[in-house]
């Protein structure tokens, strides 16, 4: 954000880092959701403060900002203001002294958003950790006046981008780019989501549409059984306007009842989604109530307009005199026909959309990654910023003497899971920058554990004295592993 307000001094902006970090407490060490954040930040989100001065909440490196829950964790009593806590942050190892609580932020709040501390990021930040461009650490926020500012500071982008990025990117500069996003559409941004979430509505669309055809099919197929009634109403005075009010609100309410039905269905099906899903979904009935009596109304007179014009035009002295009730005719018929196969045909898209996904969810299950995935345990804890090297040396140690342990080994990141960091490497013989590439800190033993052939070179281990962290001497290179403990059984890889 720096380079942003040095080449564009209208940047008002701020950054988030949200990696977590542990709170140390009376000698008890507990992992917590701590983000690193400028000072202003709390000026540009405006979280609900219950206690504390937003504008001065950050202004120390020492200060701290929790929520309700964890102040009410780590301090029961109620005082939490003015209290000292240890903290143990990806930037910082320190004590800091709590300056302001806020609300707790809602469940639905994104992953890389979410948090229960914030303390300010440092000041200074010159290594490659933070500014490399190869670095996908920080969230960068930035405010407009107006969405016409929002275009206009999105034009310098492209240029701001081939300036500042040329030496880290390498390459890559040629397809990389910054592009700005409203905070609202920031869930649609993950890569899948707004086309699963298009795809699941489609799929609503359409069964709702297959419902509102099986209304139609049956009350028209019901109109030879109610012809005499309309025929007795008639002649009883009722006009057709009459008739068809009374149509459409029978097929109103029976929307109606089938729609608090499938809400009872819901709400009981939700918790067994949030178990299957790890998630926190509530029904937010000051939402769902008002839209689904809209769309009982709705789809209640979609469904209940045809039926209601072809039962009220039955003329009442030839039904009475006929011996057969009517049934709408060759035409209701054919219509009745024609819905049918609409019927059928969207069943059978149905179907096979059901076993086209079945086969791709089947295929990404078993198809050979790469790597072996059986088998295999993830320790994450260990990379808390709590733990010395010492600790996980003699966590390593003891998990080795475990049975059935075959293998262990450590890397910042596992397969399917970006660590965030990226650099040029310089191809020898071959001018310029290089290609960029994602590089992974690993030690001895990863390519054994997960099964994969090295076709050229060798792996690390420890016969080699430069493989050794102890050797390193690149700051960012932070010794913060996952440990990876296959089980006792292992299936070979394919």
């Amino acid at each position: 954000i720096d380079q942003l307000r040095a080449d564009m001094p209208e940047t008002e902006g701020t950054r988030l880092f949200a990696m977590g970090g542990t709170v140390i407490r009376n000698g008890v060490g507990r992992q917590e959701e701590i983000a690193e954040a400028d000072p202003n930040f709390l000026d540009l989100f405006r979280l609900q403060m219950v206690a504390g001065d937003r504008a001065t909440a950050l202004a120390s490196p020492s200060n701290i900002v929790l929520s309700e829950s964890l102040a009410r964790k780590y301090f029961p009593d109620g005082n939490a203001m003015g209290q000292t806590l240890t903290i143990k942050a990806p930037s910082k190892s320190a004590d800091v002294r709590v300056t302001g609580i806020f609300k707790d932020l809602p469940d639905a709040t994104e992953d890389y958003l979410r948090f229960t501390a914030l303390t300010p990021l440092p000041r200074k930040m010159d290594d490659d950790y933070w500014s490399h461009w190869g670095s996908e650490r920080l969230q960068t926020f930035l405010r407009f006046a107006s969405p016409q500012a929002a275009q206009a500071y999105a034009a310098k982008l492209p240029g701001f981008v081939k300036r500042r990025a040329a030496k880290d990117l390498g390459e890559m500069l040629s397809v990389f780019s910054l592009e700005l996003h409203p905070l609202t559409d920031l869930h649609f941004q993950t890569p899948g989501r707004k086309l699963m979430t298009t795809t699941l509505g489609l799929v609503g669309l359409l069964t709702l549409l297959i419902a509102i055809v099986n209304y139609v099919n049956l009350a028209t197929a019901r109109a030879a059984l109610r012809a005499r009634e309309v025929a007795m109403r008639k002649v009883l005075g009722a006009s057709r306007s009459t008739l068809v009010r009374q149509f459409l609100g029978e097929a109103v309410l029976t929307v109606a009842l089938a729609a608090v039905i499938g809400l009872m269905i819901g709400e009981l099906g939700l918790p067994f989604v949030n178990a299957a899903g790890g998630l926190k979904l509530t029904m937010p009935y000051e939402i769902v109530m008002p839209g689904l009596a809209l769309l009982a109304v709705i789809v209640g007179l979609l469904a209940g307009l045809y039926p209601a014009v072809l039962l009220s035009r039955f003329p009442a002295a030839a039904v009475l005199a006929a011996s057969r009730a009517p049934g709408g005719g060759r035409a209701g018929t054919r219509i009745r026909e024609a819905l049918v196969v609409f019927q059928f045909a969207l069943a059978i898209a149905f179907l096979i959309g059901t076993g086209i996904l079945f086969a791709q969810t089947n295929h990404i299950r078993t198809t050979d990654a790469g790597f072996r995935r059986d088998g295999i345990v993830i320790v994450p804890s260990t990379q808390d910023q709590a733990m010395e090297d010492s600790q996980r040396t003699a966590f390593l140690t003891r998990v080795r003497a475990l049975p059935g342990v075959r293998m262990v080994a450590m890397s910042d990141s596992v397969p399917g899971w970006s660590n965030g960091n990226s650099n040029t490497y310089a191809v020898p013989g071959v001018a310029g920058e290089g290609p960029s590439l994602q590089w992974i800190t690993t030690g001895p033993g990863v390519f054994d554990l997960y099964g994969v052939r090295v076709i050229a070179g060798r792996g690390f281990d420890g016969r080699h004295r430069l493989d050794d962290f102890g050797n390193w001497e690149d700051p960012v290179t932070v010794l913060s592993p996952f440990w990876a403990l296959p089980a006792r059984r292992q299936r070979s890889a394919r």
